[in-house]
């Protein structure tokens, strides 16, 4: 029998907010009782669902606005103190219960300074105390702040949730049903299945949205700061001494690279060279010894 198929179908449509034409209507007619009072009950409840979201009433125009708010810094430590400043603020944002997403910290090469970058999630009441904290370890050269309203995406997957979660309680209800038939039994299992699967993506979905509005994101550069020949008159003859070094021991390296990779090539190449020339001779005076003759 079809008909608990068309039953659910249906269920389906309203609690997902869609509105669709039936389509057979021998079929509909010929569902059973318990059907049609499951049938009721859903649509019942999904039109007055429906009702609410099209017609918000004061309170919920008035209702709580969901901002993602995040900070981006940049700051400046002396190079040898890059690595105490980067632990300090990594040991602080612990200590205010933060939530830390990346810490990565580079070390000094020959050609670039360390530098370091922490991204985290604070509770509000938290992100002062943790940007004054910044200050005193080194100087903040760059704060930006932006804000992103999630409200729409938060109200939406709330509605969803309630309205699968509905519908998941109707289905289980209708397991319950001992007159049943068995092909109207999985039936409604597969839905009950899928019903669930969905229900669990958007709750999924509504706390990674729950984590961006009740916690600010803080995402920190950290640099070091330039010395004296860096940024002062001379700094373009010292990086051009720095780039002279590094430019001639890359020519020195390419050198090495070719000889290395010719000498098996000269291995080979000298003495076939020289047998070559040797046999050159003997035909040559071979040559001339026939021309006297």
């Amino acid at each position: 029998m079809k008909t608990i198929w068309i039953l659910i179908c249906s269920v389906l449509l309203v609690a997902c907010g869609q509105e669709r034409a039936a389509s057979e209507p021998d079929m509909a007619r010929a569902a059973a009782p318990m059907a049609k009072m499951a049938a009721d009950s859903v649509l019942g409840g999904a039109e007055q669902s429906m009702t609410e979201l099209s017609e918000p009433t004061a309170g919920q125009q008035q209702a709580r606005k969901y901002i993602a708010l995040r900070h981006h810094l940049n700051v400046e430590l002396p190079a040898n103190t890059l690595q105490a400043g980067f632990d300090a603020a990594l040991k602080h944002c612990e200590a205010l219960s933060c939530q830390v997403l990346s810490a990565n910290f580079n070390k000094e090469t020959p050609y670039n300074p360390p530098s370091a970058s922490l991204s985290v999630r604070l509770p509000p009441r938290n992100v002062e105390v943790f940007l004054s904290g910044l200050e005193k370890s080194g100087d903040i050269i760059q704060h930006a702040r932006d804000a992103e309203d999630k409200t729409n995406q938060v109200v939406d997957a709330d509605a969803r949730i309630k309205n699968l979660t509905e519908l998941r309680d109707r289905l289980r209800q209708m397991l319950g049903d001992k007159s049943a038939k068995f092909k109207d039994i999985i039936d409604v299992e597969r839905e009950l299945a899928n019903t669930q699967s969905q229900l669990d993506s958007i709750m999924s979905i509504r706390k990674v949205l729950s984590l961006e509005t009740d916690l600010v994101a803080v995402n920190i550069d950290f640099s070091a700061k330039q010395g004296i020949t860096e940024q002062g008159f001379f700094s373009p003859v010292a990086r051009a001494l720095k780039d002279a070094g590094r430019v001639m021991m890359e020519s020195l390296a390419a050198l090495i690279t070719f000889v290395m990779s010719a000498l098996p090539w000269l291995i080979i190449g000298i003495p076939l060279l020289l047998l070559i020339v040797k046999l050159w001779k003997k035909v040559k005076v071979k040559l001339l010894r026939n021309d006297r003759n």
